[in-house]
């Protein structure tokens, strides 16, 4: 099914994907275009059934975004955010309230602005290399890491925020270039990383998880990108069809340039598409 911006009615092609992948399979990727003011910059996703999702520019703009699957269309509208003069990175829904999470220092809000308790750790991380990444379980728990580690040979922190307080359950070990710019709690459980790196010949990702309930285990590698083969993907959101997939829907950040794009890119878990399941 190929579809088109329905607000601004321009006509996008959108690559559908039938290839399968392992663990992973390829949905789709769709440029999405917007005639509002600040649209672009897109560093965060989150949705709870795929159809309405929010959208988080790192210049403080918020957006939602309504994707009609039957139609093959999708609008885009304005919201209001906490703090739209910060250099805004993270969302996160925890049962109805949705997280904010910044750089420049690092924070986390709640939706009415409320920031989450200080930790001295958050501020030795660069101001442009802070909390991209956050998560949060329904009853509450928040889970953010830095996407710079401060060393090549150190990990990234997990921070847990859960009964009043911080602490790090985990290091997430640093692999290669990447480095952590989104993170969300999949349907089942796990806590999912979407790393990015950069390269001459293009964006690479990569997304791994980690078991909340074991974090002894060591990450899972659920995807590795060639360079290029998506854009400068920065925001992750995992969700459940109503036919069972389990869906990881993705957003890449133009940083306001024209050899940039905004895109929205999907995968399924391939072990949850048996018996027909799709992220339709």
């Amino acid at each position: 099914m190929c579809w088109r911006s329905g607000l601004a009615l321009i006509t996008a092609t959108w690559v559908c994907g039938t290839a399968w992948a392992d663990p992973l399979t390829f949905v789709r990727a769709v440029p999405l275009t917007s005639g509002l003011p600040g649209f672009g910059g897109i560093s965060a996703i989150e949705t709870r059934d795929g159809s309405t999702a929010v959208l988080l520019s790192d210049r403080g703009a918020a957006f939602s975004v309504s994707l009609n699957r039957a139609a093959g269309t999708y609008e885009v509208a304005r919201l209001s955010q906490p703090q739209p003069d910060r250099d805004s990175e993270g969302l996160a829904y925890s049962g109805g309230d949705l997280f904010y999470s910044y750089e420049g220092p690092g924070e986390v809000v709640d939706q009415q602005g409320k920031a989450l308790p200080d930790n001295p750790a958050f501020h030795i991380y660069h101001p442009n290399g802070s909390f991209e990444a956050l998560a949060a379980e329904a009853n509450g728990t928040v889970y953010t890491l830095p996407e710079r580690s401060g060393h090549k040979a150190r990990g990234f922190p997990v921070y847990r925020f859960r009964n009043g307080a911080w602490d790090v359950p985990a290091t997430l070990s640093r692999r290669n270039p990447f480095l952590p710019v989104g993170a969300d709690i999949g349907p089942d459980g796990r806590l999912y990383i979407l790393e990015r790196a950069f390269s001459p010949l293009g964006f690479r990702s990569r997304i791994r998880t980690l078991d909340p309930m074991d974090w002894t285990a060591p990450p899972r590698t659920l995807l590795t990108t060639h360079a290029g083969q998506h854009d400068n993907l920065e925001g992750v959101t995992v969700w459940q069809s109503i036919s069972g997939a389990t869906c990881l829907s993705m957003v890449s950040d133009d940083n306001f340039l024209s050899i940039l794009r905004t895109e929205l890119v999907e995968y399924a878990l391939t072990e949850t598409l048996a018996g027909g399941a799709t992220c339709d």
